[in-house]
């Protein structure tokens, strides 16, 4: 059970799930981070793949069930498959090859706090300085969501 109540939104929200309907308690808070879950996306550079995959390993390595279940349906849109939701949640690097695969592994040791020279060298090999960037704030931000959504026990919402 939610911990925090669902709060009526306004008619012009465009997304009406169940995290906007507690993060809305903090109009204000909720429009900074409404702002940051869109520009995550919207201003990186990328693949569309290469995102669904760093946030099934952030999500996958905190156990957090509502925003796994959210983008499992949208990974599975940009190609990710069974097999590779299974490896991302289990940890299996191996798994994968070349980008995808260094994009993972950098994305783990993102989430441990273990980002050394080597480890951001091995990632640099594929991607450049702007889509690494790009990388931790996207791991960031799905960092903080999935704390947040387990923060307060959130339901999956009912067409998960």
């Amino acid at each position: 059970m939610t911990r925090v109540p669902y709060n009526d939104l306004p008619d012009d929200l465009p997304v009406k799930n169940n995290l906007v309907k507690v993060a809305y308690a903090n109009p204000e808070m909720f429009r900074g981070f409404a702002s940051l879950s869109g520009r995550v996306h919207s201003a990186s550079h990328l693949p569309d793949r290469t995102r669904e995959l760093v946030i099934m390993r952030v999500t996958g390595m905190l156990d957090a069930e509502y925003e796994w279940r959210a983008h499992a349906r949208i990974a599975a849109r940009n190609g990710v498959t069974d097999a590779d939701l299974e490896a991302l949640r289990s940890g299996d690097d191996d798994h994968f090859e070349g980008a995808e695969r260094a994009a993972i592994v950098f994305t783990g040791a993102f989430e441990r706090r273990e980002v050394d020279d080597a480890a951001w060298n091995a990632a640099r090999a594929f991607y450049s300085e702007v889509e690494l960037l790009d990388m931790c704030v996207l791991a960031g931000f799905y960092g903080l969501a999935s704390r947040f959504t387990l923060a307060v026990d959130l339901e999956p919402d009912a067409d998960f």
